[in-house]
């Protein structure tokens, strides 16, 4: 078995959850929309099981389904490739972008202000 085979089972099983909640919100607003009754006798609700088999059986197909699990196996390969930065560098990007947008804040301020008083002095005139 592949080592990445995990990941992408639980990669796999992110989507399934996704998928669920997904489902469930929208199974749950046409229910109410449709006032279709609701069985209070059962544990857990018509939308929620349906939700739970449409979100189980679309994680078994994407699973069983050799093009997904191809590709998923090829981005795990590529992203083991990738040279992630380390705390420092990632810590003094921040600081740069952050210093850079302060001077770009700035600029677009004096630029509007300049901007806004010519114009409303050409209005004036």
């Amino acid at each position: 078995m592949n080592p990445n085979k995990k990941f992408l089972d639980f990669a796999l099983g992110g989507v399934g959850i996704i998928s669920w909640m997904v489902f469930r919100q929208l199974l749950t607003f046409f229910w109410e929309l449709l006032r279709l009754p609701i069985y209070e006798s059962l544990p857990v609700g018509v939308p929620d099981l349906l939700a739970f088999v449409a979100a189980l059986a679309g994680f078994l197909v994407l699973r069983r389904n050799a093009k997904v699990s191809e590709f998923g196996l090829e981005v795990i390969a590529e992203l083991s490739k990738v040279t992630w930065p380390t705390r420092k560098e990632t810590m003094i990007s921040t600081g740069v972008i952050i210093v850079m947008v302060g001077i770009a804040s700035l600029m677009m301020f004096v630029i509007d202000t300049v901007w806004g008083t010519l114009t409303r002095s050409f209005l004036e005139f």
